[in-house]
């Protein structure tokens, strides 16, 4: 049983099962560091992507105030052409003084506002196509930052539509639809969108900051 047991031992090819053991042991060490390396990338690649989102929101958020404030002296302009000497609803009221002011100054302010949005414009477009470039990522909860994101680019068109009709004194204000138009970008409200954007950056800033959690642990 013995002789049988060395021969065989003896039988076996040493260095050749030692090579393809060490051949199998390198596999199987270049696996795990190439599924590490793997894991660092995708964890870099999420990583930049919510550098870059934060960055490009902040940049965004900076821009705004000029065409808040822009829409708010509009907005102020519109109430000091209403004709006070009147009696009727208030609505109809303020509907004629916002018709007054754009007769009067709309295509003027109306270029300035034009002027400060087409400035923001690019921080607009990057931002909306970085929110839509993040879904690849998988990230947890991802749609509360294309939520927060939708709608902090929602006021830049918001405000885009106001200057639209305020830069059209000669529209038909007659007619129901224009008159529709009118009303409703006369009850855009500054103060609500900056509470707005303050409560979205912060939506963003919270998402950003668990994601970044789960990258470092």
């Amino acid at each position: 049983m013995c002789d049988v047991l060395v021969w065989s031992l003896d039988a076996i090819r040493w260095p050749e099962t030692i090579s393809a053991l060490a051949a199998v042991a390198t596999a199987i060490i270049a696996l795990c560091a190439l599924q590490t390396w793997r894991h660092q990338d995708k964890a870099k690649g999420k990583a930049e992507f919510l550098d870059a989102l934060i960055e490009a929101a902040h940049t965004y958020i900076a821009e705004m105030p000029k065409p808040i404030t822009l829409l708010e002296m509009a907005k102020i302009g519109m109430q000091g052409h209403a004709p006070t000497w009147e009696n009727g609803e208030p609505e109809d009221i303020a509907v004629k003084g916002a018709i007054a002011y754009i007769q009067k100054n709309g295509e003027h302010d109306g270029k300035r506002l034009l002027e400060v949005l087409e400035a923001v414009q690019p921080s607009v477009v990057k931002l909306r196509s970085l929110a839509a470039k993040g879904q690849v990522f998988k990230f947890d909860d991802y749609a509360k930052c294309q939520k927060a994101v939708a709608v902090l680019t929602w006021h830049f068109d918001r405000i885009e539509a106001f200057m639209a009709v305020i830069g059209s004194p000669t529209w038909n204000w007659e007619h129901p639809e224009v008159l529709r138009h009118l009303k409703d970008v006369m009850a855009i409200d500054p103060d609500e969108i900056r509470k707005s954007i303050q409560e979205n950056n912060v939506a963003l800033l919270e998402f950003a900051s668990q994601a970044y959690k789960k990258i470092y642990g």
